[in-house]
């Protein structure tokens, strides 16, 4: 049995891998607040029309951004008018006064993929996910938000590929923390779903779902169904008090879950 003990900030492997933070529909009205590895991001939608993810906090007076407004794609610091752009870069200064280098956020990677926001916070070292029913005519796509999980993702995605009773079949892992699968339903219905965790810190987790179905019932119904073991999982991932991000594998294990897990390891390891 090895065991390895799994950093979750902006310092560590972590950082370099795309996680989801939220949706699209999060950034529609105004920015949005996250958290990722410990540091605290704003999300808004420039004037170009794409996501911008950057330090939550203004190069001027340390007013907290995600507090603001957006007007015309641009986000505007609610302490004193200071107004960022496209890639973070300063626009505005009430003051009229030259802008400089120093006013420009520092922005991270950030892509919209399957109706959701992936950031990184370094050079992405791996591509996000490719989901194969995603632009399938035979499929359509329903978001079902995002939660908070008082756990971290080594605990939710080690229980969920573990889970002896999931109703999910041919389950896919991806590292660090996707898993895949599908759902049959009578009449040959199916329903598809990507359930990724990202780590706020090392102590609490985003969980986000997305289902592709056939079927062309209520989107109600179709959540409850696809999303049922759900429910059980969180309560068991919070249950117990919060527990160490160590991976813990047998060199004999042969399972999904150890599949995973050694997976894990190798990208975290330096």
């Amino acid at each position: 049995m090895t065991e390895t003990f799994v950093i979750f900030n902006a310092d560590g492997a972590l950082a370099r891998q795309p996680f989801a933070v939220g949706s699209s529909a999060d950034v529609e009205d105004g920015p949005a607040a996250v958290r990722l590895l410990g540091r605290d991001l704003v999300l808004w939608r420039s004037p170009s029309g794409n996501v911008v993810a950057a330090p939550d906090q203004c190069t001027h007076s340390r007013g907290i951004l995600s507090h603001g407004e957006v007007k015309d794609g641009c986000l505007v610091c609610p302490k004193h008018g200071w107004t960022f752009g496209d890639t973070g870069r300063c626009v505005a200064k009430p003051s009229n006064m030259p802008i400089t280098e120093k006013a420009h956020l520092r922005t991270y990677p950030c892509t919209e993929r399957y109706g959701v926001i992936w950031v990184s916070l370094g050079e992405p070292a791996a591509p996000i996910i490719d989901v194969p029913w995603d632009g399938d005519e035979r499929y359509r796509r329903i978001h079902t938000g995002v939660s908070v999980w008082r756990s971290n993702p080594i605990r939710i995605i080690d229980k969920l590929l573990g889970w002896a009773d999931s109703p999910l079949v041919d389950i896919t892992s991806d590292v660090p923390f996707c898993v895949r699968g599908t759902l049959k339903s009578e009449g040959g219905v199916e329903h598809h779903r990507l359930l990724s965790c990202t780590p706020v810190d090392g102590r609490t987790s985003v969980v986000t779902s997305v289902i592709w179905t056939s079927s062309d019932d209520d989107d109600k119904e179709i959540t409850a169904i696809a999303m049922a073991d759900l429910a059980e999982l969180k309560s068991v991932a919070e249950g117990g008090g919060m527990s160490l991000p160590i991976v813990e594998v047998s060199d004999e294990e042969d399972t999904v879950v150890a599949d995973w897990k050694r997976r894990l390891v190798a990208l975290v390891s330096p």
